[in-house]
């Protein structure tokens, strides 16, 4: 097979059509691949919720900080000469709860400012172990990129959350 050579001219043309054709026919909403992946809450109860795009489906993954419990070494812990750091230190523990299901919008969603989507989410997995399947109402609302996030079970309310968008993972 041959290789045809391009002249990086030419190449740079081919690029910047593609770039401009991209921009005067893109909108200003943002689509369901373009939405970040991972959000983080900025309120109480911490929470991370991620959006896992499989094509022609999507799963969302909630996980919420349920309690934190502060675990303190044995009294009886002795500690070495010459070797401090090896005494255990305190630390917080934390307890988490993961719900993972499928997203079912009501219709396709608008990531515009203020508009809101919603969606039926069908829990088919959890950790810890919950009764399952669990069916959930969930409503979010992009507002100055930041997403406010309602669960409902039935009419009770479950959680509500004001999240950001994170690029990093951790």
């Amino acid at each position: 097979m041959k290789l045809i050579k391009q002249s990086p001219l030419a190449l740079a043309i081919q690029i910047l059509f593609i770039l401009g054709i991209q921009v005067f026919t893109g909108t200003n909403t943002l689509s369901a691949a373009s939405l970040s992946d991972k959000w983080i809450s900025t309120s109480n109860p911490k929470c991370q919720v991620w959006f896992q795009n499989w094509g022609n489906y999507q799963r969302l993954l909630l996980i919420i900080d349920t309690d934190t419990t502060e675990v303190l070494p044995s009294p009886y812990v002795t500690e070495k000469k010459g070797k401090p750091y090896l005494k255990p230190k305190p630390y917080k523990k934390v307890k988490k709860q993961q719900l993972k299901g499928n997203l079912y919008w009501v219709e396709e969603p608008s990531w515009s400012d203020g508009v809101k989507n919603i969606a039926s989410w069908e829990v088919d997995r959890a950790n810890p172990k919950i009764t399952l399947p669990q069916s959930f109402n969930v409503d979010f609302t992009l507002i100055n990129d930041e997403m406010k996030m309602k669960i409902k079970q039935g009419d009770e309310l479950y959680l509500e959350a004001q999240l950001k968008s994170i690029t990093s993972y951790k």
